[in-house]
């Protein structure tokens, strides 16, 4: 009996190659100081929008788009947001922000990082163990993930372990106990991907060691279509 194609596996046959180079070209701002990579890119993308198949309604506040960014941070990392005109509908806008939101949460999880009134990251030295602060992090907020660190350490645990610490994400007001779940689920879902991606996905693994290249200037009006599974903005 033949054995069943996984999520990767299918992908993988179908991948179009515009995509895999708009996510090696977004790698470029990841460095020698994390492990992260086009995998990391390919597992977060499988994860949030399941393979761009889910990507929400164009304009809106809440999360969308090919990695399921918030408007506010899309438009923190210069994206544009409207109904008429979404980058986070765009495989090359929205990657970069993407991999860009990602390294500074990498970044600030590296070293003792101010997150606000007595909230501070607890610095991961190990890059590996680092990335699935990461992951935890992309999904639930570097100030959620902060304060679980603060927790476990008052507990005597790790705050620089995620198995410690992830025992210690607790429902408040400002985050709910589906979240919280959601978070828990997120991490070994997105690691799996990627090592899964690392053994079967074409991309140039080095390709983070590469020149950048910027996207071409996109017009702010006009409409979008739907072409081989890319969302294209049209200029008018």
């Amino acid at each position: 009996m033949p054995k069943k194609m996984t999520n990767v596996d299918i992908w993988v046959v179908k991948e179009d190659g515009h995509i895999r180079k708009a996510l090696e070209n977004a790698s470029t701002y990841f460095d020698d100081k994390d492990v992260l990579n086009v995998n990391t890119l390919e597992a977060i993308y499988a994860k949030e929008s399941s393979f761009g198949t889910k990507l929400n309604n164009r304009g809106i506040s809440a999360a969308a788009g090919e990695f399921q960014l918030q408007k506010s941070l899309a438009e923190h990392y210069g994206l544009y947001v409207s109904k008429d005109n979404d980058q986070r509908f765009d495989i090359d806008y929205s990657s970069i922000a993407a991999a860009r939101y990602l390294k500074d949460i990498d970044y600030a999880f590296s070293k003792r990082t101010n997150l606000g009134t007595k909230l501070f990251t607890y610095p991961i030295i190990d890059p590996v163990e680092r990335e699935k602060f990461d992951f935890a992090a992309y999904t639930g907020g570097q100030g959620t993930i902060g304060k679980a660190q603060q927790l476990a350490s008052k507990a005597g645990k790790d705050p620089t372990r995620w198995d410690a610490v992830k025992d210690f994400l607790m429902p408040s007001k400002d985050i709910s106990a589906d979240t919280i779940n959601k978070i828990k689920g997120y991490v070994p879902r997105v690691s799996e991907y990627e090592a899964e991606f690392a053994k079967k996905s074409q991309a140039d693994k080095k390709a983070k060691d590469k020149k950048f290249i910027k996207p071409k200037i996109q017009c702010t009006k006009g409409h979008w279509i739907t072409k081989d599974h890319l969302h294209i903005f049209i200029c008018k």
